[in-house]
């Protein structure tokens, strides 16, 4: 059976760190290397608990995830007449991030005038960014008639690495072969952090439960079931590629099917990229230990902050967005100008030909309005061309793609 790898900066962790876990248990695979068959084991989660002992702690923590998740969504109808104002940029700052959380780096700016620039050539780390947005674009729609389930999970992995090196015959699939958590890629198994599952039917049987156990009746709060059930999807790790980042996707999808969100406000991969040793030790210590209570407050109070920070981000843009509109109406801007102004929190990036269709005007009334713009600090042109120039809001950029406020 040969080997796909995944990277991370932990400290080693041998078999014996697993072997008492009450969580789980190890059984033999047999892998080849270096032309050779290596015996070795890999950990197999139990299905998820339908009762879990949580210390105060934890519990509190879930609670006020709930309370400011609650807030937040209720802030989000209020203020704004259509949510994808604000969630169609969260997307974007989520896919930056949880790509960045994988090694993948894309600048913000870039993969925002790549959806706009048809003539931009597109590094890979922007075509993985990107792949990300459609991806989650796509579980949005399909929550309507499919809840989160390894169905749902194969359609996002087939298009997160759609058109990238980790494209092979398994996209789109639960894995066939073996992978190992280590250091670098290309190491041993015997240098592995961590060794998922075995393919076949240890895999098969633990995403059957996950499934059912995700939708299952549960006196669980919901934000202790979304940190459990991340869990669960990133020990069974059922993708050869894009495990970390379709489990992160899949935690925000089930905030919207537990109804606590009702469109993707939160960005939750900004919190553990700064956090990404604890993040994955954490992980890794429920599969050693046994004891959910680290993971469980840890996932709560990155949902608490990012749910403040989320509301913090609304206002910040609605306020930019209104002072903007009475700077152009002082200036007796009118027309055009003032409508791509009001959309611009949501489309940061423009072109004269996307006003244009967006606007339904001439080019040439678009390329007056965006001048104008231009004219009045409100937009900038980030290309240096003179011909389809991407044109960006720098503030707006600045408000979505700030670090996180400490909370």
């Amino acid at each position: 059976m040969k080997l796909k790898y995944a990277t991370a900066n932990l400290e080693f962790v041998n078999e014996e760190s697993f072997r008492k876990s009450p969580v789980g248990r190890l059984v033999p695979i047999q892998v080849e290397e270096g032309g050779k068959s290596v015996d070795h084991v890999a950990f197999v989660p139990s299905p998820l608990p339908e009762e879990i002992q949580l210390r105060p702690a934890a519990w509190t923590a879930a609670i006020d995830a709930g309370h400011r998740l609650g807030r937040l969504d209720a802030i989000a109808r209020e203020l704004l007449p259509n949510p994808t104002l604000v969630s169609r940029p969260t997307i974007r700052r989520e896919a930056v991030s949880t790509s960045a959380l994988e090694g993948t780096f894309a600048p913000a700016a870039e993969v925002l005038s790549s959806e706009v620039d048809e003539d931009r050539p597109r590094s890979q780390a922007v075509v993985e960014v990107l792949n990300f947005i459609r991806a989650t674009e796509h579980g949005i729609e399909r929550l309507r008639d499919l809840p989160v389930c390894t169905r749902l999970a194969c359609e996002l992995q087939e298009i997160l690495v759609r058109g990238t090196p980790s494209e092979d015959w398994q996209t789109g699939r639960v894995r066939e072969t073996q992978v190992i958590i280590g250091p670098y890629k290309g190491c041993s198994v015997r240098e592995a952090h961590f060794i998922p599952p075995p393919a076949g039917q240890h895999l098969t049987d633990g995403l059957t439960a996950w499934e059912r156990w995700i939708h299952g009746a549960t006196d669980l709060h919901p934000v202790i079931r979304v940190a459990l059930s991340h869990y669960q999807f990133e020990a069974l790790h059922p993708f050869t590629d894009g495990n970390g980042r379709i489990g992160r996707l899949l935690a925000i999808l089930q905030l919207i099917e537990y109804r606590l969100l009702g469109e993707p406000l939160i960005n939750l991969s900004p919190y553990f990229e700064v956090r990404a040793d604890q993040y994955r030790h954490l992980l890794r210590e429920v599969s050693a230990t046994g004891s959910f209570d680290d993971w469980v407050q840890f996932v709560c109070e990155a949902l608490a902050a990012q749910a403040i920070d989320g509301e913090a981000r609304i206002r910040d843009l609605l306020g930019w967005r209104d002072g903007k509109l009475a700077l152009l109406k002082k200036e007796r801007v009118k027309g055009v100008a003032l409508d791509v102004t009001a959309k611009l929190i949501e489309h940061p990036s423009v072109t004269v030909k996307a006003v244009a269709e967006a606007h339904h005007v001439t080019n040439q009334a678009a390329n007056s309005a965006v001048a104008r713009l231009v004219q009045l600090g409100v937009l900038e042109e980030v290309t240096g061309r003179s011909y389809n120039r991407v044109f960006q809001a720098p503030a707006v950029l600045d408000i979505l793609f700030r670090p996180t406020r400490a909370t």
